[in-house]
């Protein structure tokens, strides 16, 4: 892919991130158990991960050399490195909207027209401890891959800088 469809790809992932965290916060307020915070947690690895995203899209955008007639400060190993950990991104985020999405109608099945936060019974709790290591290898494998993206947000700020100075 060129810089101009990564940026572009970074920013879409992004923006489907930040709902995606803003989905499990909303879904983390209706619990009253530890999942509450778990899930809290998840939302905000999730914002992070969403807001790195979109720093780097748009400082690609910003590194076209020439107006982008000879390409890009970010090398193509660079771009190749940026595509796969945002697809890496994007598979992990659909699977946690997967699982929130579900949870969420199952919270609105039990609570039908009832106000306040749901307790999870005694086989979802069991349910919730079950899913615990799933949860954690997802969350560190969007560490992995955001800590991928944010070298490559580095390296290109510092190209951009340098380039920047050069120019005068």
């Amino acid at each position: 892919m060129d810089g101009i469809t990564i940026a572009t790809s970074l920013l879409r992932i992004s923006t489907a991130g930040r709902q995606i965290a803003i989905n499990l916060y909303i879904l983390a307020t209706q619990l009253t158990t530890d999942a509450e915070d778990r899930i809290s947690a998840l939302s905000n690895d999730v914002s992070f991960t969403a807001s790195v995203l979109q720093q780097l899209g748009e400082l690609i955008r910003q590194t076209r050399v020439d107006g982008g007639r000879t390409g890009f400060l970010l090398s193509r190993s660079g771009l190749d490195t940026t595509g796969t950990s945002a697809s890496v991104c994007e598979t992990i985020f659909n699977e946690i909207e997967r699982g929130a999405r579900d949870a969420s109608e199952r919270i609105r099945g039990r609570r039908g027209r009832r106000l306040g936060k749901i307790r999870l019974s005694g086989s979802e709790r069991a349910e919730w401890t079950l899913l615990q290591p799933l949860v954690e290898a997802l969350r560190d494998e969007l560490r992995g891959a955001r800590g991928t993206l944010m070298l490559v947000l580095q390296v290109t700020s510092f190209a951009l800088s340098s380039k920047k100075m050069a120019d005068g």
